[in-house]
């Protein structure tokens, strides 16, 4: 899947463009991926401060959150926590410096991936085609539930 088409989502039979949310302190960083992003054809904001994502997260659905970890480890454990708790439908991508993190205690609180600095942008766009595609195959399984769900009440009555 490395076309430069965006991975478009159907819910109710129409399309629509997947949302991003770049957390990078840094800015040219952040306004290089936003960038790379919106030029694959994705619908692409960007956050700066721990408050203003919150904030983000909050108050918009997100598909994708991709957030930088250069922050103290303790800190970095809770705000994915948080991140990960008020955007459960959400995939997250974390990027951190090397022998920073523990990547398998990322997983464990739903982290999609990490991805170690220094990284290529390609490689960040990579991960977060295949965390939207996961994303995508596991929203049709929850509406396939759903629909399985519904057949079975009206079949009951």
């Amino acid at each position: 899947m490395e076309s430069s088409q965006a991975i478009n989502h159907t819910i109710r039979g129409k399309d629509f463009m997947p949302r991003i949310l770049i957390v990078e302190e840094q800015e040219k960083i952040r306004k290089s991926l936003v960038s790379i992003f919106k030029k694959e054809g994705f619908d692409t904001c960007d956050g700066i401060g721990w408050e203003k994502v919150a904030e983000l997260c909050g108050g918009n659905v997100y598909d994708l959150i991709i957030v930088d970890l250069d922050i103290k480890p303790s800190e970095g454990y809770e705000r994915v926590k948080k991140i990960v708790f008020s955007s459960s439908n959400a995939e997250i991508v974390v990027i951190a410096p090397q022998n920073t993190y523990d990547t398998a205690r990322m997983n464990s609180y739903g982290v999609y991936d990490c991805v170690l600095k220094p990284f290529r942008l390609r490689e960040i766009v990579a991960v977060g085609k295949k965390a939207l595609e996961k994303k995508k195959l596991v929203d049709k399984v929850r509406n396939l539930e759903q629909i399985m769900d519904i057949n079975k009440i009206t079949l009951k009555n």
